[in-house]
């Protein structure tokens, strides 16, 4: 496979799992739906994720046509979401359980940190 369209498979994932995201935090039901309640719910807090999510989405767009130039999008989202996961997600998990944490979130971005750095080697390397 090209080097370039291991790329071009992060791209696609942020796109169809941003898509609804980005709708529900900047025109739906926000934090509540997207965090499965375990998040309070602030005007704030929902516009800065979903601003931050939709400029993730709009750049991995982007990157279907300059997949390298993109590239730090992805390691940006490894960074954070594997920080999330560690100081916020984990601790929860061991004081209060699985069902105080937000599982759909928290297995997407689980999924994205141990995938994407496999993705962005396999196109970097070469």
């Amino acid at each position: 496979m090209e080097q370039m369209n291991w790329l071009k498979i992060a791209y696609g994932a942020n796109i169809i799992i941003l898509a609804p995201v980005v709708y529900n935090m900047l025109l739906g039901s926000g934090v509540t739906q997207v965090f499965e309640g375990q998040v309070n719910e602030s005007r704030g807090l929902r516009i800065m994720v979903g601003s931050l999510w939709a400029a993730i989405m709009l750049a991995s767009l982007a990157g279907f046509w300059m997949p390298r130039f993109f590239a730090p999008v992805l390691l940006i989202q490894i960074f954070y979401k594997a920080l999330w996961l560690g100081l916020f997600v984990l601790p929860v998990l061991q004081t209060a359980g699985w069902n105080a944490a937000p599982k759909g979130i928290s297995i997407v971005f689980l999924g994205i940190v141990v995938s994407y750095p496999f993705l962005f080697w396999a196109a970097m390397r070469g």
